[in-house]
This record gives C-alpha cells, structure tokens and sequence, in this order.
C-alpha cells in the first residue's frame, strides 16, 4: 500500500488516511478496530472501485499516522471525519465501521446527520452503557466481560492502563505485528485469513500501525469505550446496516440487537455461519449495500 496521505487540522494535528476506489464513486469512510489503523481492511482495493466506491480509510487519532488527541471523544472524531470531507470535497459520508470503529462511525452519523447518508457496521462493539442490558454478554467472550467489569470497577483511566497492554505487543516491529496475530487466531479466523491473500498481513499492518506512536492511541480509545458519550445515539437518524455473525464472541449478536433498538432506523442482518472476521469476508458485499 501507498504511504498514507494526510491533512493538516486547524489545531495543528495531523490526520492520516488513504483514499483509494473509484474516484468519482460514492465516498465511504472506514473506520478501523482497536488496535488497529487504516490498513486493517480487506486488502484488495479493487472491490471499492467494483462497487462504484471511492473508500478513504482513515487513521483515529493516535494510530497509524495521525496525531494523538488525549482529549479526543466521539464527536471531536466526528467533527475530523467532516473537516477531511470538506478537505476532500465531500458533501456527505457513508461511514463503515468495523468492530471497535462502530461507536466512531455512528457518533459521525449522530453529531453530523446532514453530513451523512448510510452507515454501515460490521462485527461492532456497544457503548458501555450496553453492558447493563440483561444478557448481552452471555455470548460474548471474556475479553468483554473484562471491559465491562473493570470498567465498572476501575473506571476508564484504570481499565486503559491495565488493558492497553495486554492488546498489542509494544515496543512493537512488523514482524513481532505478523506473530501476535498468527498466534491470535483461531481455526474459524485462520480459514477467513488463508482464503483472501493478504489478510494477515493487513491485519498485521493495523496491530504495528496501532502502536507506532506509542501506546496513547489505544489508551484514549479505551478510555471511550467506558465513558459516557458526547453524542446522542437517537439523532443518527439515516439508515444503518449492522452485520453480525452468530459465531462471533467478541461482538456477539446481541451487540447488534441492542444497536437494533437503540438507532431510530436500523437493519440487523445476522449470518449463522459468521464470525468476527465478517468485515473482510463481507466486504464486498457491504459496500454494494452502501452504495445502494
């Protein structure tokens, strides 16, 4: 892949992300998991352009090459998602979230309704408010419960700490990267992987890029996932697309369910045969939808 291309934002930050696809296609923005950056996507940028997709995957503050923002919350993302739309020319967003993206995605949706025409998420975390709903969880794998728990327990600064290092090997190098994430997977992920050349190496990309300015990146992103909100899920009000696989225990269904109900209009497909990894074996797929 190219090196990123970036843009200067008025607070002196950087913010990084690759625009690739069709041009003149409709423009989806994608937002990466935790820890993970721009090049943790379906590594054939060829189906954006089949779709009719200009595709601009962008790097949240403090991974890949864009800036750290220790302030940052959802709608500060969400306000750097529309200052590179107005960069790039960009009238309105379609964004794409993947796992850990899924609260950034929608926040855009919900701080800039008029900015954004569909959203799609794949596989995508819940807020932690999420966790109080009784039985969600019961599906989810331990990773999960640790977030809930000790978010509760300890609070977001407290959970960060003890967390972020347990995510990503630092100080971290390519190769280290591409073990880490051998070793993580599981038969069902290492089948997805095999099945589309590339895949471990962007993923790979994304857990090296995670941690290429340090570990802050993945802290704050950590610490949003306990803290309350600054947007209002209730004002996303365009359509969302939420795929989920019945096999996935780090973002089970039931996540999806309770996007289901909190979003004023929001489809749930969920596929039996599915897991975390839906994002890249659905990939096309949810452009095309996207795009529709």
């Amino acid at each position: 892949m190219v090196p990123a291309t970036t843009l200067a934002l008025t607070d002196g930050r950087t913010l990084a992300y690759d625009d690739v696809g069709d041009p003149a296609g409709l423009p989806v923005l994608y937002v990466h998991g935790t820890p993970d950056s721009r090049r943790a996507r379906h590594p054939d940028d060829e189906l954006a352009t089949a779709a009719g997709v200009r595709l601009v995957a962008i790097d949240r503050p403090g991974f890949g090459g864009s800036s750290p923002h220790p302030a940052g919350t959802l709608g500060s993302f969400a306000d750097d998602a529309v200052a590179l739309a107005d960069h790039l020319g960009i009238d309105r967003w379609r964004p794409f979230a993947w796992s850990g993206g899924a609260t950034y995605a929608v926040a855009v949706a919900a701080r800039h309704p008029r900015r954004t025409a569909r959203v799609a998420v794949a596989a995508g975390l819940v807020p932690f408010e999420a966790y109080a709903t009784e039985g969600i969880l019961d599906d989810a794998d331990g990773g999960r419960h640790l977030v809930a728990e000790l978010g509760a327990e300890v609070g977001p600064e407290g959970l960060a700490e003890m967390a972020a290092p347990m995510l990503v090997p630092y100080p971290c190098d390519e190769a280290l990267a591409l073990e880490h994430v051998t070793e993580q997977l599981t038969p069902d992920r290492r089948a997805v992987v095999d099945a589309i050349p590339g895949a471990v190496e962007a993923l790979a990309a994304g857990v090296f890029d995670s941690v290429a300015q340090g570990l802050g990146g993945i802290t704050r992103d950590l610490e949003l996932q306990v803290l309350a909100p600054d947007v209002d899920w209730t004002a996303a009000t365009v359509p969302v697309d939420l795929w989920y696989g019945s096999q996935d225990a780090t973002a089970p269904p039931a996540f999806g369910e309770w996007w289901a109900e909190a979003l004023p209009d929001a489809t749930l497909h969920v596929f039996p045969t599915e897991g975390h990894l839906i994002a890249l074996t659905r990939w096309a797929a949810i452009l095309e939808a996207l795009a529709g």
